[in-house]
């Protein structure tokens, strides 16, 4: 269901990894190990995600963490698709 709305794979993992626990913070690296792509097509997604204002993002030193934006608008519909995805009711 997500998959055919979203056509990124790696915006859909993103998407996933933040909205189905909102207090996850994360950084380019550690997210590129994680999902196995490379370090430029997570960073794509997450300027894409961090520009439309559903990920905040915060410098700690030398690595900058993402994290869900759970005051944006569209936040609880988001995570509710998540959820479904997931098959969490």
């Amino acid at each position: 269901m997500l998959n055919s709305i979203i056509t990124s794979k790696t915006r859909v993992k993103l998407l996933i990894k933040f909205f189905l626990n909102p207090k996850t913070r994360s950084y380019l690296r550690e997210l590129a190990k994680e999902f196995g792509d490379s370090t430029n097509s997570i960073r794509l997604e997450l300027n894409h995600l961090t520009k439309a204002k559903l990920l905040k993002s915060k410098a700690s030193g030398r690595t900058i963490q993402y994290s869900a934006n759970t005051n944006h608008q569209l936040f609880n519909e988001l995570q509710s698709l998540v959820e479904k995805y997931m098959g969490i009711d």
